[in-house]
């Protein structure tokens, strides 16, 4: 059909008509668009980064630790610079910004729980300790119980809550003047050790008496509930004031060994009871006694001569090993640091003398020798280094313990702690731990540690190292870091006794418990 002109007109029209109504709906269209796009997306990047932020502010206290928190919390900050203008915005236009924000919240809460690692917080924490000049000579960890002693009290508290068990107050004005360094099992069918019938409960044992008296008196206590099971009179040397000596008392199976100023005696766990003698050689003078549950350890100054190491059998005194230790001429330090397999660190007075943990088979010959100032590292055995002895003075820490046949140590270098002058001064740190083999005295492993070490805890084959802002666990085999902990409450600036109480769930002995850490803390 042929088109007409007006039909031409009608048709131009109209089309002119849809032209202009189409780019009036497409821009509007465009537009709506555009602004949404600014609300959802101010929405859920804002509401990420706000999240985000939060969650690394209240992280610790629930948990959460590790380096990653200190990057999420400038990437927030960053974050929020550009975008906390279109997060206002999403709020004001709440129809399509609040979906957006929670979808942001939720986004920022799964990357921060993708990237945070794992901290621990003080559960408990014991008063502080008064007066204000008192401290901890020694502790023990028993099952759920950790036991602080002091010179004037002994405290145990349960370690998952904290909650005080019992106190023991030595008699009279005694001080605690020596204290064992394991625990052992008391009881029988006689219903000794204050225990039932049948039933066996933990002991340990204190030596306590009067200011500057010889330390003549070792006490039994139960660690259940403290009381007191026998009490043993002790032939001991002079004593300093309120001094405390180490390792002059050990727990050895069912045998408690008390040393005296001729020799070293044995008396039944339970009763108290003597079981059997043994005598230092002539011109020598005890000085040590370590134990294990079959074998007995001690060790004899014996003036300008070798010191004498004997290994005895627990059950009957029976000398196994006789050792002359190479460090004639006198000893500065020694501390058995191991029974079995025997290790033992060897600090001779003189300059050029030993200066090594030396370990020894059941036959006593030398298998291995480690030097504690080595080419590489210098080595803390003693937790605390050179002034260890002046902490823990009934029992003093191990920086170094042995896992199998492996001595791991903390090992130190020159530069490993920086500070930075200034008016704002700063301190940054290294530290690690460092393990040898007691077969041949080879380096193993060293595993890189945050600063330097100020606990140790063996579990199993594994050693938890803490530092002052961290706890890591490391393989004893391998050495490999298989868990990495934040501290996030107390930090530990000087050594501790830890212990594991736990999955994941430790208990912290300060020596120092009038300041600025309390005496006992548990963390998980």
């Amino acid at each position: 059909m042929a088109v007409g002109p007006e039909d031409r007109v009608v048709r131009a029209g109209w089309g002119a008509r849809f032209a202009w109504n189409s780019r009036a709906n497409w821009n509007s269209w465009n537009g709506w668009n555009k602004g949404t796009w600014l609300v959802v997306s101010g929405g859920v990047l804002g509401a990420m980064f706000v999240s985000m932020g939060l969650a690394v502010l209240f992280g610790p206290a629930n948990g959460f630790g590790g380096d990653s928190l200190a990057y999420m919390g400038a990437i927030s900050i960053l974050g929020l610079m550009p975008c906390g203008a279109g997060f206002v915005w999403a709020l004001i236009h709440p129809r399509h910004g609040l979906p957006s924000a929670v979808v942001g919240a939720l986004l920022g809460l799964a990357v921060f729980v993708s990237f945070a690692g794992d901290g621990l917080n003080d559960s408990w924490k014991a008063p502080l300790d008064r007066p204000s000049t008192t401290r901890a000579v020694g502790s023990w960890t028993a099952g759920d119980l950790v036991v602080r002693v002091r010179p004037d009290v002994v405290v145990a508290y349960r370690s998952a809550t904290g909650a005080v068990v019992w106190r023991w107050t030595p008699p009279g004005e005694d001080s605690v003047c020596a204290m064992s360094r394991g625990t052992g099992q008391a009881g029988g069918a006689d219903g000794s050790a204050g225990a039932g019938a049948g039933v066996w409960v933990g002991v340990g044992l204190i030596g306590h008496s009067p200011h500057d008296r010889p330390c003549s008196a070792v006490t039994s206590l139960s660690l259940a509930d403290g009381k007191e099971g026998w009490t043993a009179a002790v032939d001991a040397p002079a004593r300093d004031g309120d001094a405390a000596a180490p390792d002059v008392v050990a727990v050895a199976g069912q045998h408690a060994v008390l040393q005296e100023k001729g020799g070293w005696r044995a008396v039944r766990l339970t009763d108290g009871s003597d079981v059997w003698r043994g005598t230092a050689d002539a011109g020598c003078s005890p000085l040590q006694v370590a134990a294990g549950v079959q074998d007995v350890v001690t060790v004899a100054q014996c003036g300008e001569a070798a010191p004498v190491l004997r290994s005895l059998a627990a059950a009957d005194g029976q000398e196994r090993t006789r050792i002359a230790l190479p460090a004639a001429g006198g000893l500065k330090n020694l501390a058995v640091v191991s029974v079995d397999p025997l290790a033992v660190w060897v600090d001779a007075q003189g300059e050029r003398g030993t200066h090594a943990v030396l370990s020894y088979d059941r036959a006593g010959r030398q298998r291995a020798s480690i030097p504690v100032a080595g080419d590489e590292y210098d080595l803390d055995v003693m937790l605390g280094g050179l002034h260890a002895f002046d902490e823990f003075d009934a029992r003093p820490l191990f920086g170094g313990v042995v896992v199998g046949d492996l001595f791991i140590v903390p090992g130190e270098k020159p530069g490993d702690v920086t500070i930075s002058g200034g008016t704002h001064p700063s301190r940054s740190a290294t530290g690690r731990l460092v393990a040898y083999s007691l077969t041949d005295g080879g380096q193993r492993w060293t595993a890189a540690l945050d600063d330097q070490v100020t606990g140790v805890a063996v579990d199993g084959t594994s050693v938890w190292a803490m530092t002052r802002g961290r706890i890591a666990r490391v393989d004893a085999a391998t050495g490999r870091r298989t868990a990495e902990l934040d501290v996030n409450g107390t930090a530990s600036l000087y050594p501790v006794d830890l212990s594991v109480s736990g999955r994941e769930r430790f208990t912290v002995v300060a020596e120092d418990g009038t300041r600025d850490e309390p005496p006992v803390r548990g963390m998980d």
